[in-house]
């Protein structure tokens, strides 16, 4: 994997939080919940390229902190950072984590009140991905 790519997998995913929040002026609440899935596991899942390693075939958020935390991906403190971001964020990444399958295939009409959290943890893990991103070195 090259940095190419972690860096093509890190533009999509403020693409994909751009587009969100589009889609949310514009109603499509549940097309933006997917959208928002989307750019926070590709922001992880660059890091993880670009720390050299192929990132797990999840869509799961939570795993992919995991692995980066599992196999000590970055130093101690950092661990520790994404340790916390996880157990204080757990509420919104499980919604975030789940917002692929109601914007998708859910029965239920997804609103503006339920992707406003979506947006929130959105960026959060973006811009946890981004800070660690400057700090690694290729």
């Amino acid at each position: 994997m090259s940095i190419h790519y972690a860096q093509l997998l890190l533009t999509r995913a403020r693409s994909y939080l751009d587009s969100a929040k589009d889609n949310i002026l514009k109603g499509r609440y549940d097309v933006a919940a997917v959208e928002l899935e989307i750019a926070a596991q590709l922001a992880v899942k660059s890091l993880i390229v670009k720390l050299g390693f192929e990132p797990p075939r999840t869509h799961s958020i939570r795993q992919l902190l995991s692995f980066i935390i599992s196999n000590r991906l970055l130093p101690e403190y950092c661990l520790r950072e994404i340790r916390e971001f996880v157990q204080m964020n757990r509420e919104k990444l499980v919604l975030l984590e789940n917002a692929r399958t109601l914007g998708q295939y859910g029965t239920a009409q997804v609103d503006v009140e339920d992707v406003k959290p979506l947006v929130e943890i959105t960026e959060k893990v973006l811009e946890l991905v981004e800070r660690y991103w400057k700090m690694v070195t290729t």
